[in-house]
């Protein structure tokens, strides 16, 4: 269901995304002393660290959260980054750290870069083409409760850790982790379109940023250029990495997994040579990860201790040296973070259900699923498969990023035991921090998992190029070596560009249809936030008056009213759990109004002026709830605007 922006405001949207993604980052990075494809690689997780620790501060001092108070806490941390590295030169740690094993030229730099912005283009293709258009509306589970927050937040100013689940869990709201929100909002506030388009803008290049991330990770380990351009690719075609998050509609943690690498960048920086900047950068980047989503800080953890462990190995001990150095910047990262830690330790002990999934697919439907990158679509994606099969055959060339093959076997057994064996008490609290959900755990698996199919390709490059280069005529002409090296490596792209059909973008837009209800399963059905909703939501705005909640029905799609039209709903998400008194009280009996002396007293606390009935539903078969049935014909309502599947009435007071 599209809501009407223009395709040039949609385009700018995007751009507007890119710039806001950057420039915060960058400034930081820059100041920190960091260069090259860290720099690149750890701009996007710097940009959401700054946004996503200046929300919470902002609002403990009772500041707004705007494009101007985001500029001045992102010169703060640029100080800081500024003032670490001339305090770490002063005190003689400034030696700079020993390069990359293996250097790259200026040629494969730029290759590396196209394969980059190839990725980028690919993700745009595949979200644009799941969703049927620039400015389409999410219909999946948590996606109401993102685009809610995104509008509270630009429309408020309030960045606290709480206030945008105040849009449902009135009056005190609820903890969750809000830099993706919090980047949204300013995206929104800059762009003029509509919160959709907004939220579009901030999906679509979301393989690319994974792509960029695990670049940064192969330069940063030494890895061959050709390694990193192919992993790239790998990375905007495997569903399981982006897109299956976004398929599911967990925006804010698809942006957490495609970020998560760079933990492995952050740490190996830090590590290279200790000192208060690149502590910094280490802390920064802790902070940015946690402050995605809960779930990234514990799989950043996870997929980078393998790390530790083969530096331990190679140096045979000293593992608490490491340790005793990481300890401040852990401690640096859990003061910036302090909102979120005691937020997420109050959410914890709180009235909110954990429901675990519970799944129990047999094991080798499970390794099935690891080994051919999807869960959601029949297809398995073959062609990655046998690069996996090639990259865990060649690990031995891995050198200083054998480390990825240790991560890639425990994230998968974390995979298999949520899958296999989710009812089991000891793996639903084990797997907690991801919600027991075998659909979290296959894409923090699929992260070292592209990597070694990422190396498989190169490994093919390798020894097709060194084939090649026996050939008696190339012998003659030693300069012709690299062309050979550039030539071989555009023709196994291309192969696979081929044999995948487009680097399975048809396969992959497929998937994260679902996130739109807009792919051949949802046929049948009707979307939860249909046309005739958006429009009655739009229409709505004609009779509301400020500080109004309208009453609505949880299921159907007027939860969106406020992201929509920017009116608050009694319901403002799906999620039926721990609601508030008087919302609970409503769903049940609103149509005694007349008669029900509790009633007339929740409608005048809430300030309920309208009703907004819709038709569809996120619940496949559901009926209206008791206190919303057979409203018309009700003296104290009176119809305002109808369409085929909505329906706006004024309450008479």
């Amino acid at each position: 269901m599209p809501t009407p922006d223009t395709f040039w405001t949609y385009a700018t949207t995007i751009g507007i995304y890119l710039v806001v993604l950057v420039v915060p980052g960058l400034l930081v990075g820059l100041a920190a002393g960091l260069r090259g494809w860290s720099l690149a690689g750890l701009t996007p997780l710097f940009t959401y660290a700054v946004t996503g620790l200046a929300g919470p501060w902002l609002a403990e001092f009772g500041l707004p959260y705007n494009v101007g108070t985001v500029a001045a806490v992102t010169l703060l941390f640029a100080g800081l980054g500024f003032t670490a590295r001339k305090l770490t030169a002063r005190l003689g740690w400034g030696k700079e750290a020993a390069g990359p094993p293996v250097a790259w030229t200026a040629r494969a730099h730029w290759a590396v870069a196209a394969c980059v912005a190839l990725a980028t283009v690919l993700s745009v293709v595949v979200v644009l083409s799941a969703a049927g258009g620039p400015n389409a509306v999410f219909q999946r589970w948590d996606t109401v409760y993102h685009a809610n927050g995104l509008r509270y937040i630009a429309d408020t100013g309030d960045g606290s850790l709480t206030g945008m689940s105040t849009i449902n869990w009135y009056p005190d709201g609820s903890y969750y982790p809000n830099a993706y929100h919090l980047v949204g909002a300013l995206v929104y506030s800059l762009s003029g379109a509509t919160v959709p388009a907004a939220l579009n803008a901030v999906t679509v290049p979301v393989a690319g940023i994974f792509a960029l991330s695990l670049v940064a990770v192969i330069h940063r380990f030494g890895g061959r250029a050709v390694f990193a351009g192919c992993t790239a690719l790998v990375a905007a075609a495997a569903t399981t990495g982006a897109y299956e998050s976004v398929s599911s509609g967990l925006l804010p943690f698809a942006l957490g997994i495609v970020l998560t690498p760079l933990s492995a960048v952050a740490l190996q920086v830090f590590l290279d040579r200790p000192g208060l900047d690149t502590g910094f950068v280490l802390a920064l980047s802790a902070a940015g990860l946690l402050a995605a989503h809960s779930s990234t800080l514990f799989g950043a953890i996870l997929l980078a201790l393998p790390l530790l462990v083969q530096r331990w190995w190679q140096r045979k001990g000293k593992p608490w040296r490491d340790l005793a150095l990481v300890a401040p910047a852990a401690l640096a990262a859990g003061l910036m973070t302090a909102p979120h830690i005691l937020g997420a330790l109050t959410f914890s002990s709180g009235a909110y259900p954990y429901n675990p999934w519970a799944s129990d697919i047999p094991v080798m439907a499970a390794l099935t699923q690891l080994a051919t990158f999807r869960q959601v679509l029949d297809e398995p994606q073959i062609w990655l498969s046998l690069l996996l099969a090639v990259g865990v055959i060649m690990l031995w060339k891995l050198g200083r990023m054998l480390w990825v093959v240790m991560s890639a076997v425990l994230l998968s057994a974390m995979f298999v035991l949520v899958a296999s064996y989710g009812a089991e008490p000891w793996v639903i609290s084990m797997s907690r921090p991801w919600w027991n959900d075998r659909y979290r755990l296959m894409a923090l698996a699929a992260i070292p998992l592209c990597l070694l199919a990422g190396h498989g390709l190169a490994e093919l490059q390798r020894l097709s190029a060194k084939a090649i280069g026996q050939w008696s005529w190339l012998q003659a002409r030693p300069n012709a070596t690299g062309r050979v090296g550039l030539a071989t490596g555009a023709v196994v792209l291309a192969l696979l560009a081929v044999l995948t059909n487009g680097f399975y973008t048809s396969v992959n837009a497929q998937a994260v249809a679902y996130a739109y209800h807009n792919g051949p399963e949802s046929e049948h059905r009707e979307q939860p936030v249909s046309a005739d909703e958006v429009r009655a939501m739009l229409e709505l705005q004609k009779f509301a008056v400020p500080g109004e909640r309208v009453m609505n029905e949880r299921s159907d799609g007027t939860a969106w009213v406020y992201a929509i039209a920017g009116v608050k709903p009694v319901a403002g998400h799906y999620d039926p759990s721990v609601p508030p008194p008087d919302a609970k009280l409503l769903a049940r009996h609103f149509r005694e109004y007349d008669t029900n002396p509790e009633v007339r007293a929740a409608v005048e606390r809430l300030n309920v002026r309208h009703v907004l009935i819709g038709h569809g539903s996120i619940q496949a078969q559901y009926s209206v709830t008791s206190g919303l049935r057979d409203l018309e014909g009700l003296r104290f309502l009176r119809k305002e605007y109808s369409n085929p599947g909505a329906v706006i009435y004024t309450v008479l007071r």
